[in-house]
């Protein structure tokens, strides 16, 4: 329809045209009447023109192109890499949220911690270990006098600022140091055959005396004391508290007692629980046999001085 209008209105311009060319003079000449029909057709045309130009946007919309200017669409993209960039940086924060990055850090703890009681020998020929005389001063470390020393692994230790972990160790001298935990370096020193995993001596008077240590510590883990009664006021060891659990329920728990040196006396004594109603567990205490001391170390074990 747009396309029939456009020769009506080229041909109403081309007389408004005409129109406008002829003279004064030339119109005064032609008589009244040839001026009043000119003059009617004049203003209908104009008219037409006027209704055709007002409803045509009406009739034809112009269609809604995209805008391609290149400043909107540079902010655009600018806008989409940087809500990509909130969206990546999410994703970051919930990968390592502090929730990630404590088990990430326990389960490493428990790891490290299975190579506690572990015999190695140190080889000064190899590429030699490093052994620190304190995890805060690396600048000292500790100087191995024979070529080939024996050292048992104790503990595992933080630095004070707690962004390094070694491993503490006992040294058949009698010495104490501190081994590198972090980066697999006591794995790289396996491997490199700097250090060697060595079995503990089976001869009988050392299997013997370590029977021997290990049932002490068991035993003062049984008698060791917990709170006393709220009601009686009978202040009962870790064995009768087992015991009188035992005989209110049946039927009652069953428990056994091990013990794993950690090297010279000391020893981690672990009870292994298994009850009806709930899932087997373990209760764990630290046993040093060269003092008094017996301390709950896992959570359960703590439960019962609570």
């Amino acid at each position: 329809m747009a396309v029939l209008a456009v020769p009506y209105i080229s041909s109403l311009l081309k007389s408004l045209k005409k129109i406008k060319g002829l003279s004064f003079r030339s119109c005064w000449h032609k008589s009244c009447w040839d001026r009043k029909i000119e003059g009617g057709a004049l203003r209908m045309k104009v008219w037409i023109l006027c209704t055709v130009l007002f409803f045509l946007p009406c009739l034809f919309p112009l269609p809604a192109y995209p805008v391609t200017d290149s400043y909107f669409s540079s902010q655009s993209s600018t806008e989409s890499v940087k809500n990509e960039g909130q969206f990546s940086s999410r994703e970051d924060l919930r990968e390592g949220s502090p929730q990630a990055i404590e088990e990430y850090e326990r389960e490493k703890l428990a790891r490290l911690k299975r190579n506690i009681g572990r015999r190695l020998l140190t080889d000064r020929a190899i590429k030699p270990a490093e052994f620190y005389e304190s995890p805060d001063e690396l600048h000292r470390t500790l100087k191995i006098k024979r070529e080939k020393e024996g050292f048992v692994i104790t503990e595992v230790v933080q630095n004070k600022s707690g962004t390094m972990n070694f491993y503490k160790v006992t040294l058949d001298t009698g010495q104490t140091g501190y081994l590198s935990a972090d980066g697999n370096y006591l794995e790289l020193k396996i491997k490199e055959r700097s250090l060697l995993s060595v079995p503990k001596k089976a001869d009988r008077k050392s299997v013997s005396k370590w029977k021997g240590l290990a049932s002490d510590a068991i035993e003062r883990v049984k008698n060791h004391p917990t709170l006393a009664d709220p009601v009686t006021g009978e202040q009962k060891s870790v064995e009768k508290r087992m015991m009188d659990q035992r005989a209110k329920s049946f039927p009652g728990p069953k428990w056994r007692y091990e013990a794993k040196e950690m090297g010279g006396k000391r020893f981690r004594v672990i009870q292994h629980v298994e009850e009806r109603a709930a899932p087997p567990f373990i209760r764990t205490w630290i046993v040093d046999l060269s003092t008094p001391e017996v301390t709950p170390e896992n959570p359960a074990a703590k439960e019962m001085y609570r």
